[in-house]
């Protein structure tokens, strides 16, 4: 297996070497998000359904899908923007799709039981992506591993499971690596602060990183991921350096949130799909590529998946 550090370039490679999978997956996201709140709601909840019900036939993001009101959903849950990624990444199967949606989804009972989390390990996100990096730069054809991680609260588990108090703020999150061979992409939103899921579609949304940057990301997740006790101001900095929210100092129209709360227990869990494939998003009905959407992804190195004229999703 390849270390993190064994990569020849700390920086991400040149366009023309990008392999497709990740673009691709890329640009599929930021369609389902570039369009605003209220249609872009109307995506997810139009992928989500066809999820739901099993069906087999493509997802129409035409001009004919109608705009819900965007205060039926939580626009920033990271939840949604999760359950997308691993939704589009994962194979045009019926069960796997569900299984991947249900990882990010809540209401679908993806929350795990104590009796869970006291039995099984928690898992260790550097294991994951030293194998999915080895199936990206090894080889003739990079493969393209997504990587569902969810950060689980156990102090807010014990409680909610106790039915005792629960006035306070979790550090639940839950986010989603891509890794293919020009490096990774993390896909991730913070519910109740001020960042939003169309902030996914800007250039600097799941923007493309290097290795040296991810070896930087997995030692500071382990950090977060081995303390212990209460919510300090050293665990505070190393969860803003990772998702950039500072959860000590967060207000929410106008006033200050709950204290995190006091027993500080990480616990984490992880939906891997291996080797995702640009055949992988036909759950999103085809459309003439536009010429914008055309130049955009051969800006990417994904000349080989537009050459028929068509892109999976509307831009």
């Amino acid at each position: 297996m390849s270390n993190l550090s064994s990569a020849s370039s700390s920086t991400p490679a040149s366009p023309s070497l990008l392999p497709s999978p990740l673009a691709f997956l890329h640009e599929t996201v930021r369609a389902v998000f570039q369009d605003g709140p209220e249609r872009s709601a109307g995506k997810f909840v139009a992928l989500r359904q066809l999820v739901l019900d099993g069906r087999d036939a493509p997802v129409n993001f035409g001009s004919n899908l109608h705009a819900i009101d965007v205060g039926q959903i939580r626009w920033n849950a990271c939840e949604l923007v999760a359950g997308t990624v691993l939704v589009m990444a994962s194979p045009c199967d019926r069960i796997q799709n569900r299984q991947a949606l249900k990882f990010a989804s809540k209401t679908l009972g993806s929350l795990p039981t104590m009796k869970t989390v006291t039995i099984v390990p928690s898992a260790d996100l550097g294991e994951y992506f030293k194998v999915a990096k080895k199936a990206a730069v090894d080889g003739r054809v990079g493969e393209l591993t997504v990587l569902g991680v969810n950060l689980v609260d156990v102090g807010m588990l014990e409680r909610r499971q106790a039915g005792e108090d629960l006035e306070y703020t979790s550090f639940e999150h839950t986010f989603v690596l891509g890794i293919g061979r020009e490096g990774f992409r993390m896909w991730s939103v913070w519910g109740g602060c001020e960042y939003q899921l169309d902030d996914i579609a800007t250039p600097e949304g799941a923007r493309l990183r290097g290795w040296d940057e991810g070896k930087e990301f997995l030692k500071t997740f382990k950090v977060l991921t081995a303390g212990k006790g209460t919510w300090s101001e050293e665990i505070n900095k190393t969860y803003d350096t990772l998702f950039d929210v500072d959860l000590l100092n967060m207000y929410s129209k106008g006033k200050r949130r709950l204290p995190v709360v006091p027993d500080y227990k990480p616990w984490v869990r992880i939906f891997g799909i291996n080797d995702v494939k640009t055949t992988n998003m036909e759950k999103l009905k085809c459309y003439p590529l536009g010429p914008r959407l055309r130049r955009s992804c051969e800006k990417l190195g994904a000349q080989s998946i537009v050459s028929d004229g068509n892109f999976h999703g509307e831009i």
